[in-house]
């Protein structure tokens, strides 16, 4: 079964499950449909409280990756959090009155949110499945940015999950840009990659201007599902003012913590939410405001990160550009 179809039928067997008491309903054993059940392990000998089991564990776990936004209205529409035992039309009024928003409204994003479910299910039982054009994904990026004067550091904890056998070379890119165009190519020499913990880097080369990429190489060979951790800091000079990941495979949750000096905190921040890499630094697009705290800090959480999009923090003035992937 293709992709596209199998995606189709998950969202409508989705649909079946939000009906009355959501996955707490009393025939959710019998009529769940074969793709979800599939999806939430269920075997053909399970018991049918075992089958339950699992398809609310399932559900639920899928709601919670979900992006922050979207998760309150997401239990709601699976019965999550249903103390009254309120049927799904009831559930999706009372949620609507408390958030100020029509019928019609809620009934859209209720909608939207089990497609997203849906998808987020097809996506994660590709990533298992192994793809051969998938050879890991990254299931947690943590990113500690130091903005120095002239100097920037970039702490950076990567956890990839392997899709592949003997998996031996994850292959990684950070793109640093200059100040302003007169900032020329990026200096290999002088910018600084040491490894931590976790591995060793290997073969750092430019391959573009401003983007240098190089070899993550784990202590030893990954196979298929293994999780592993890499740590490690690259140091160089001023560099445009918006830090971003844009990766190359799917990216379940990126943390970016940003540190700036107490005499030069930018006049505005901004979060950076799935966009292309090119419009980054168009300063057109209306963004949500980010808030420093007492200390110099600002921090964004994503989930889900779509490859080839650019998630992070951008900060006035728009003169300076790091992007990772």
């Amino acid at each position: 079964m293709d992709t596209d179809r199998r995606l189709e039928i998950l969202n409508q067997e989705l649909k079946h499950v939000r009906k009355g008491l959501g996955v707490h309903q009393v025939g959710l054993p019998a009529s769940a449909g074969p793709v979800l059940r599939e999806l939430a392990g269920v075997r053909a000998d399970d018991a049918p409280g075992a089958v339950r089991d699992k398809l609310v564990a399932a559900v639920r776990g899928l709601v919670e990756r979900l992006p922050q936004g979207r998760r309150a209205l997401a239990r709601v529409v699976f019965g999550l959090d249903n103390p009254t035992n309120a049927g799904y039309t009831t559930r999706l009024a009372e949620f609507g009155r408390a958030a100020d928003r029509d019928v019609r409204t809620i009934q859209r994003r209720a909608d939207e949110v089990v497609y997203l479910v849906a998808e987020l299910a097809c996506a994660a039982a590709a990533r298992e499945g192994g793809d051969p054009g998938v050879p890991w994904h990254t299931k947690r990026l943590q990113v500690r940015l130091v903005l120095r004067g002239a100097e920037v550091e970039v702490f950076e904890t990567r956890r990839i999950v392997s899709h592949q056998r003997g998996l031996t070379d994850v292959r990684h890119a950070i793109s640093v840009g200059r100040l302003g165009l007169a900032g020329g190519s990026v200096d290999l020499a002088a910018l600084g990659i040491d490894e931590i913990s976790g591995g060793e880097v290997r073969s750092p080369a430019m391959v573009s201007a401003d983007r240098v990429a190089f070899t993550l190489r784990p202590p030893h060979p990954l196979e298929p599902g293994d999780e592993h951790d890499f740590f490690f800091r690259v140091r160089t000079g001023e560099i445009a003012p918006f830090y971003c990941c844009t990766p190359e495979f799917d990216c379940e949750r990126f943390t970016l913590n940003i540190r700036f000096e107490p005499k030069r905190r930018p006049s505005g921040v901004w979060r950076i939410d799935g966009e292309f890499s090119k419009e980054v630094a168009d300063p057109t697009p209306v963004r949500q405001p980010l808030r420093i705290d007492d200390t110099g800090e600002v921090r964004a959480d994503f989930t889900n990160l779509r490859p080839a999009r650019s998630y992070g923090i951008g900060w006035a003035p728009t003169s300076w550009a790091s992007t990772e992937s």
